[in-house]
C-alpha cells in the first residue's frame, strides 16, 4: 500500500512540474505577443489612430508600457520564488547543522 502512495505522490509532483513549465511557457508567449503588439503600435499609424478613438486614455499601454509591466511582474515573481527557495534551503541547512552538532 505504501508503494502505491509513493507512485501517486510521484505522479502528482510530475504533474505539478509540467503544469509550472506550461504556465511559464504560456507567460513567455504572452510576453512575446505583448512586445509584438507594442512594436506594431509604434510603427502603424492606423493602429495608433484606432487606439486613440476606441481605447481612449488606455492607449498609452500599447506603446510598450504593458509589455514592460508584464515583464517586470514575471521577473519579480521569479526573483521572489528564487529568494524564497534559497531561504528555505538555508533554513534546512541550519537545521541539519544543529542536528549534527547534537
Amino acid at each position: 500500500m505504501g508503494d502505491r502512495m509513493d507512485m501517486d505522490q510521484l505522479r502528482q509532483e510530475q504533474l505539478v512540474k509540467r503544469t509550472r513549465l506550461l504556465v511559464w511557457a504560456e507567460s513567455l508567449v504572452i510576453l512575446g505577443l505583448l512586445i509584438w503588439v507594442s512594436l506594431e503600435y509604434e510603427n502603424n499609424l492606423f493602429l495608433q489612430s484606432w487606439a486613440k478613438s476606441n481605447v481612449g486614455p488606455l492607449g498609452f499601454l500599447l506603446n510598450g508600457t504593458l509589455a514592460g509591466l508584464y515583464a517586470g511582474a514575471l521577473l519579480g515573481y521569479s526573483v521572489a520564488k528564487y529568494a524564497g527557495r534559497r531561504s528555505e534551503e538555508e533554513k534546512m541547512l541550519e537545521l541539519l547543522k544543529k542536528k549534527s552538532l547534537n
